[in-house]
């Protein structure tokens, strides 16, 4: 128990510092963000500026009800912003502690332990959901007492779907590094999958529909499984939960096994 316990323990103590950047620097964008709602509630005009935007561009970049709490969530949060840093987050920190690890040479010492490969995978893998789930926490936290500093009038059960989708879509995309690190072992290919993964799912969910040709391809992108429907206005669907957290799982599971299975080298 205690060396399996080390094999969590010690990826988790190696990510803390990426881990706590991100999590303060959401923590401010929220903040910052959320200050400057008094201001944009008292001021007119706002209505004006958004009839000028085309609509295909206002349902584009989430700026629908723009003058609204939930608007002003989704377009200047929501909608882009927190969805992508926490994605990003999730690439990075996992590449940081499977493929970046294995090619620097770090991974080795662990690899001669009498442990099995997929467990040492799995302990970093489970390492980086930990740290995705501290950020989502201290999104959520923020959120809710930024809301209540500044009279953000917006129900708790939409902020609190809103931001579990938001993580879940970070989980989805960390498990698209994994597989690319249990398949490749190499870092380079891991950051760029996963960080075109990451913009294109945005691009695929905000700009296709503004193409006849392209708008039934929408719903291919993650993006749109956990954001489409609207998540700080609507009542969110179970099976977008399951939705990003099946694939996740099965993403993960063919990273170990991969990562299992071909030859471990370092840089």
């Amino acid at each position: 128990m205690r060396r399996a316990w080390e094999l969590v323990a010690v990826p988790l103590r190696a990510a803390r510092r990426a881990g706590t950047v991100w999590g303060i620097s959401l923590v401010i964008l929220i903040g910052l963000t959320i200050a400057f709602y008094p201001s944009f509630r008292d001021s007119s005009g706002i209505e004006d500026i958004m009839a000028d935007i085309p609509q295909p561009l206002i349902d584009a970049f989430g700026l629908a009800d723009f003058n609204s709490p939930a608007g002003f969530l989704r377009g200047n949060l929501y909608a882009v912003l927190v969805p992508l840093l926490l994605a990003v987050a999730g690439v990075l920190l996992m590449n940081g502690q499977t493929a970046t690890d294995e090619d620097s040479g770090r991974m080795e010492p662990y690899l001669a332990q009498p442990v099995t490969r997929v467990s040492i995978f799995l302990g970093r893998v489970a390492a980086v959901l930990f740290w995705l789930l501290v950020i989502g926490l201290l999104v959520l936290a923020t959120q809710l007492v930024a809301d209540e500093l500044v009279d953000l009038e917006i129900a708790t059960d939409r902020i609190v779907p809103t931001v579990i989708l938001c993580v879940l879509l970070g989980v989805l995309h960390a498990a698209v590094a994994a597989l690319v690190a249990g398949w490749t072992g190499r870092p380079g290919l891991v950051l760029g999958v996963g960080m075109a993964l990451a913009v294109g799912g945005y691009v695929v969910m905000a700009l296709f529909p503004l193409s006849d040709v392209l708008e039934p391809w929408r719903n291919v992108s993650p993006w749109a499984w956990a954001l489409a429907g609207d998540p700080l206005v609507n009542e969110t669907e179970a099976w977008r939960y399951l939705a990003l957290i099946g694939p996740a799982a099965l993403l993960i599971a063919a990273g170990t096994w991969l990562f299992r299975m071909r030859d471990v080298q370092a840089g």
